[in-house]
């Protein structure tokens, strides 16, 4: 292995992808606080613990958080993956090698994410990523034309194949592993994600259809790379707001029809309703990435948008650290609370959660290069040990 290979320093990275990173992962944290409970609990005792202000909560995660900061977090994904090989290369480093490698871990420590909790994506972001080294070398038209065929038709397609397979998890599966999460064991809890796991997402083939989706995600930022649309973006400001301009009509119609399917006074679940929904989840998405945009041209010196920083540098720690909290909480081999608390507690616990993680991402970057889990990710895939202290 060449001697010079080395990580790329924080002075190489866009500021504004690490904001953007951190903003996403605040929505992925609410998302994820919320869906620790209202998918892993039973309906009729969700309804049981729910005020109607726990259930407009709800309301309010699917049409502002639920996927949005998760595709945001994804188009990041791909545009790090561009600065990531233009500084292998510029070091002389096999750059499908190298991030090969880098997947290979990515892929292990999803895997052991996965025992703990059903719904994670980072073993299915390795996949995806592995495949994107298939478009490197690819033109911009290329890379634009896969990407919208990848986000919005092959995954269509691919579900309109699979509307009328039967259910692979039933109702019973659901309330075992409930009490499983509940009531068990560590070793209960492994047995409970992994056999959930391959209910809900293998022999569904639903896997496939999340790996054709977020590579489609990838190609776009990678897109957005190639044409350095982050780059000097205080110059850019007429251009991103003719972005958000665009994308919001759309989100609005978007919005309105997810809170009457919410409300029960339209159905959105047909498959033929799939592409609308994932081009609106799409444009709030960029409509959100424009609107920090904005405002970090303006503020860039805000201690908010230092505080989104410090969060973009660690989003792999601090994405662990939320199922970290939410099994000690919730599972019974922490304090068991799952099917207790109600939407408000869990939200308040997340901005709690959320502030603790702003305040010690700040304080340990004032130290360490990396934070822990993205320091131990870098030595696996550089294959030697690298330093941490600044």
């Amino acid at each position: 292995m060449p001697t010079n290979i080395v990580p790329i320093e924080q002075k190489e990275r866009a500021v504004i992808v690490d904001t953007l990173r951190g903003f996403a992962l605040v929505g992925v944290l609410i998302a994820n606080f919320t869906a620790y409970t209202d998918q892993q609990v039973p309906a009729d005792i969700l309804n049981a613990i729910s005020s109607p202000f726990d259930k407009t909560l709800m309301h309010i995660n699917s049409i502002f958080f639920e996927w949005k900061f998760m595709t945001l977090f994804s188009i990041l994904f791909g545009y790090g993956f561009g600065l990531l090989m233009t500084s292998v290369e510029k070091k002389n480093i096999n750059p499908n090698v190298f991030f090969l490698r880098r997947m290979f871990w990515l892929f292990v420590i999803g895997c052991i994410h996965t025992s703990f909790w059903w719904f994670d994506v980072l073993h299915f972001y390795a996949i995806s990523g592995m495949l994107l080294l298939l478009f490197r070398k690819a033109s911009n038209k290329t890379i634009l034309v896969c990407a919208v065929l990848f986000m919005f038709v092959i995954p269509f397609c691919f579900s309109f194949v699979m509307r009328d397979q039967p259910g692979t998890f039933s109702d019973s599966d659901w309330r075992n592993a409930y009490m499983q999460f509940k009531y068990g064991s560590l070793v209960d809890v492994f047995k409970t994600n992994l056999v959930g796991y391959y209910k809900l997402f293998i022999l569904s083939a639903s896997d496939i259809h999340d790996i054709i989706e977020t590579l489609g995600r990838f190609l776009f930022g990678y897109f957005l790379l190639r044409i350095k649309l982050f780059e000097h973006v205080e110059n850019k400001r007429n251009l991103f707001s003719k972005i958000f301009l665009i994308c919001l009509p759309v989100v609005i119609a978007y919005m309105i029809i997810r809170w009457f399917a919410l409300e029960q006074k339209i159905d959105i679940e047909t498959v033929y309703w799939e592409p609308f929904i994932k081009i609106g989840i799409t444009s709030t998405t960029c409509m959100y990435a424009c609107i920090v945009v904005l405002l970090f041209s303006s503020f860039k010196e805000a201690k908010l948008f230092k505080a989104l920083q410090a969060l973009g540098k660690m989003t792999l720690t601090n994405y662990l650290l939320v199922s970290a909290i939410m099994i000690i909480i919730l599972y019974g081999i922490g304090f068991g609370k799952l099917g207790e608390l109600s939407m408000h507690e869990i939200w308040i616990a997340a901005v709690v959660w959320l502030t603790i993680e702003i305040l010690f991402s700040s304080y340990w970057l004032k130290y360490f290069r990396y934070g822990p889990v993205e320091w131990i990710w870098r030595q696996l895939t550089y294959g030697k040990r690298l330093p941490l202290k600044k």
